[in-house]
């Protein structure tokens, strides 16, 4: 299986609903035919369903469940967010293997779905196979890559663990005024880093030494590209072992990954000035409508497509114009971003009825046109059905939508394997300081050499992978 993965498959299309919703140890599940109560109606079943998303998406859920709900009476969806669940903790690594643990999971769990590989080399999700054979569920009408997140061991005969719910993109946006009142024309944007780098010099705004305005953050806040800075400088994160099995050794430690971390490292000092100018520009700033995007604090950044909502409500589409996100000098004829997103599973041990109700609210969620253009024209969160990405509906929906529908051709994801939340991200102790995400902080910290780093992290991923897979095998 290759590393650089394409999420882009040929659009499927289908004519726009007349309305948009009215309420606008593992094994496989064993669903039954449904319990019948006295009469022939079925008995009620209560879903409770983990890591509802707040925010401009809650609507979005809300409408979704409703509309279920009117569709199959018996069934009670308790939808809970993340806070609700678990506080300041984290839902899925800690609530859900205590719940797991305890015998008590929900009946239904949203989860990053770059997870995926470790809940399927732990057995803590439900496989879906025999469902989706049994219902005759088309896995080609979702983006690719988005169903091969959820495949675990990660190759197309690999078990199916959840279906993906939402997926989504990075890309340039920059603040067409900002670039007309510099001199810089606002259907040119810079496509290359050193152009890049360029026009934040320019768009940068001082008073005395204060940043009132920062041209170009590459990294860190209002940005979320730190994995695709080495896709974009064409490299690729992990690689087979010598068995030829996919994702068993470290591929990153090159002069591709020292030439984008000096980058960022460049980026700040050259444009914020200095570690203690852009904290200080930081802290001028709020949550979402008193952030810098929507008070000229910023005039381009790399972000992602789960921002369009609150785009929309915040009037920033007034002004945002977006692009795909800039490449070395060279390299920008072929746009790249990665992409992420959710998926929906039933945890281990969900029976009966229960894994009925669950099957029943998983499939409507993900696997019906009118829930996915829901999430997306409501929320603005990207659809993982093809039909709905390529719907007029969504086109529309958002003036910065049509960008992010063209750059997913290029969309790469995260190498699949069973220690996924280890080798990509730290945890709360902050004992893995060398995950992969970790590597633009060490960089922008200057404690050590970006050799050194580089080296450090390779050591951590490969002995991680190792453990990960011996686990998984054993």
């Amino acid at each position: 299986m290759a590393t650089r993965r394409t999420l882009f498959g040929a659009a499927l299309s289908s004519p726009l609903p007349a309305v948009l919703l009215a309420a606008c140890g593992q094994g496989g599940a064993t669903p039954t035919s449904g319990g019948q109560a006295a009469g022939g109606t079925k008995k009620p079943v209560h879903l409770q369903y983990w890591n509802k998303f707040g925010g401009t998406t809650a609507d979005a859920e809300d409408q979704v469940i409703a509309a279920f709900q009117s569709k199959f009476p018996h069934i009670t969806v308790e939808a809970l967010e993340g806070g609700q669940v678990a506080g300041s903790g984290d839902v899925d690594r800690e609530k859900f293997t205590a719940a797991l643990a305890a015998g008590n999971p929900p009946e239904v769990i949203k989860i990053d779905r770059f997870k995926m590989g470790g809940h399927g080399a732990k057995h803590t999700t439900t496989l879906l196979d025999d469902l989706v054979k049994r219902d005759k569920i088309d896995l080609k009408k979702f983006y690719p890559a988005t169903i091969e997140e959820i495949r675990f061991p990660p190759q197309e005969s690999g078990k199916v663990t959840a279906l993906p719910w939402d997926t989504d993109n990075r890309v340039l946006f920059y603040n067409k005024r900002h670039f007309q009142e510099v001199g810089l024309d606002p259907t040119k944007p810079p496509r290359t880093w050193e152009d890049a780098l360029e026009y934040g010099l320019k768009l940068t705004k001082r008073q005395g030494t204060d940043i009132v305005r920062l041209g170009f953050n590459a990294e860190r806040d209002y940005t979320n590209w730190s994995v695709g800075w080495h896709w974009a400088a064409g490299g690729q994160w992990l690689k087979p072992g010598p068995d030829g099995k996919p994702n068993r050794k470290a591929a990153f430690n090159d002069d591709r990954a020292r030439k984008w971390m000096q980058y960022l490292v460049d980026n700040r000092d050259r444009i914020a000035g200095s570690e203690d100018a852009y904290t200080a520009w930081k802290n001028r700033w709020g949550p979402r409508e008193q952030g810098a995007i929507y008070n000229d604090g910023i005039s381009m950044f790399v972000n992602g497509s789960w921002n369009l909502g609150d785009f929309k409500k915040y009037g920033a589409t007034d002004y945002l114009l977006n692009a795909p996100p800039p490449r070395p000098k060279g390299m920008e004829g072929t746009p790249v971003t990665w992409a992420g997103g959710f998926a929906l599973a039933i945890p281990t041990g969900i029976k009966g009825d229960a894994a009925d109700a669950a099957w029943e609210f998983i499939k409507y969620a993900t696997y019906t046109k009118e829930a996915q253009l829901t999430y997306a024209v409501v929320a603005g969160r990207f659809p993982v059905l093809l039909e709905a990405a390529e719907d007029k509906a969504f086109r529309e929906s958002n003036p910065l939508v049509p960008v992010h529908v063209e750059v997913m051709k290029q969309a790469k994801i995260r190498d699949v394997t069973p220690a996924g939340d280890e080798v990509w991200f730290n945890d709360a102790q902050k004992s893995r300081n060398y995950a992969l995400f970790e590597l633009r902080l060490r960089a922008l910290e200057g404690k050590e050499s970006i050799t050194d780093i580089l080296n450090k992290s390779e050591q951590y991923i490969n002995q991680t992978l190792d453990e990960g897979w011996a686990r998984a095998t054993s």
